[in-house]
């Protein structure tokens, strides 16, 4: 199969790069577990000529202060950075990253607002188009008569038959913080708010403690309650959320289609584990889709020409070939690609018909200022989960947050 981003399709960038004329390694940082076959296979084959790419992979939940530390050494060449202007303006602001010299024609135009800071200009190149939604074992479904559910009334009673089956439905790793923001918020948003009130939502136009809004908190909520979710949720993270997914104690999870490439650590628990996907199934009805990330060069490596050649190569097809054949995730290039995994054309067909219009994580407006929207809905997820708060009351308290530095919305959410 042939296949074009569907944010775009544009002409293909840059030369291959040429062999610098001495060995050399450089350190990428990443957070990401599943790049280390990729970086692996372009230093065994020379793809870079004489340059070798050493990944370290940092755990995801220390990976942001980790590298806070680590970039003010020299030995640091690249790192992955997180995707918007909010995560971005830090390492602007200290000189860690500079605007972009990588020609970033052949990147989909939809992805590179993972790169672009808050003066408008471009940082690093975009990795990955990402897609979360409910993911869920195909099997455990299969044995259980249960069929993707494409209401909220199909979902709670798939759910109900689950649990008396002895099988957890829906798998929380609530204690991971950023999982809660990123991928919960994000996907329940994506499923329930209509595309104009989030849009909406994101102008300041419309506010958090409207019902439209509050209804994302109380459905996570109603799952709770009902006995859906594991009962250690908020004693549990993101890695034993998806060992239960992939022993089968669990049917479904709320996540990114990282974890179901050919890396993913689930596949070391079952081989022969199969995942599907499926929006959460609400008013909207529609996964969260987004340009994952950028790859990003320390401004104070000892080895800058090489690491610029690195990242120039990140932009080109020739990456992106493998970036789907070794990460097993769409790439961010804009022109044709070759896709075979039927997964991945599974995704493919979703982002292309059913994925929501920007939502609020990655929204500059809502996370320039403290307490950010994020930090609001991850430590407001938890609270919620732990029987501190109801949803109307964190609902207001993400407002009360986000009007404490007077956001785009203040004036009009009061």
């Amino acid at each position: 199969m042939r296949f074009s981003t569907l944010l775009a399709s544009t002409a293909l960038c840059g030369a291959l790069m040429t062999s610098s004329a001495y060995a050399v390694t450089v350190n990428l940082y990443t957070w990401r577990e599943q790049e280390l076959p990729l970086w692996q296979y372009i230093s065994d084959n020379d793809v870079l000529g004489d340059i070798d790419v050493n990944a370290v992979q940092i755990q995801s939940d220390n990976y942001d202060s980790k590298i806070r530390i680590d970039l003010q050494s020299e030995g640091v060449d690249l790192f992955q950075g997180r995707a918007g202007a909010a995560w971005l303006a830090s390492f602007i602001e200290a000189g860690i990253i500079k605007p972009v010299a990588t020609d970033l024609s052949g990147i989909a135009p939809g992805a590179l607002d993972a790169a672009r800071g808050p003066d408008g200009q471009l940082y690093g190149v975009p990795f990955a188009i990402q897609m979360q939604s409910f993911i869920y074992n195909t099997k455990v479904f299969a044995d259980n008569g249960i069929a993707v559910p494409t209401t909220l009334d199909e979902l709670k009673a798939a759910s109900e038959k689950l649990k008396a089956a002895g099988i957890t439905p829906i798998n929380f790793g609530a204690r991971s913080g950023w999982w809660l923001n990123q991928v919960v918020g994000e996907a329940m948003t994506a499923g329930l708010v209509p595309d104009d009130f989030a849009a909406r939502l994101v102008t300041g136009e419309a506010c958090f403690t409207d019902p439209t809004f509050v209804a994302t908190l109380e459905t996570v909520k109603g799952w709770q309650d009902a006995g859906f979710l594991n009962a250690s949720a908020m004693a549990d993270d993101y890695g034993a959320m998806r060992t239960s997914l992939a022993l089968g104690e669990s049917a479904m999870m709320i996540d990114g289609v990282w974890s179901t490439g050919p890396a993913s650590p689930m596949y070391e628990i079952d081989p022969d584990l199969k995942m599907g996907f499926f929006a959460v199934p609400g008013q909207n009805g529609k996964v969260y889709a987004f340009g994952d990330g950028t790859y990003q060069v320390n401004a104070s490596s000892r080895n800058l020409e090489a690491a610029q050649k690195v990242l120039d190569f990140t932009a080109t097809k020739e990456f992106a070939e493998l970036f789907v054949k070794h990460v097993g995730e769409l790439p961010a290039f804009g022109g044709d690609y070759t896709v075979e995994d039927s997964r991945l054309k599974e995704v493919a067909n979703l982002i292309a018909t059913s994925s929501a219009a920007p939502t609020p994580f990655f929204a500059y407006a809502l996370n320039k200022g403290e307490p950010s929207y994020g930090t609001l809905v991850a430590e407001g997820y938890q609270a919620l989960l732990s029987g501190q708060i109801s949803p109307n009351d964190l609902a207001r308290k993400i407002q009360d947050g986000l009007n404490s530095w007077g956001y785009v919305g203040a004036a009009n959410c009061k």
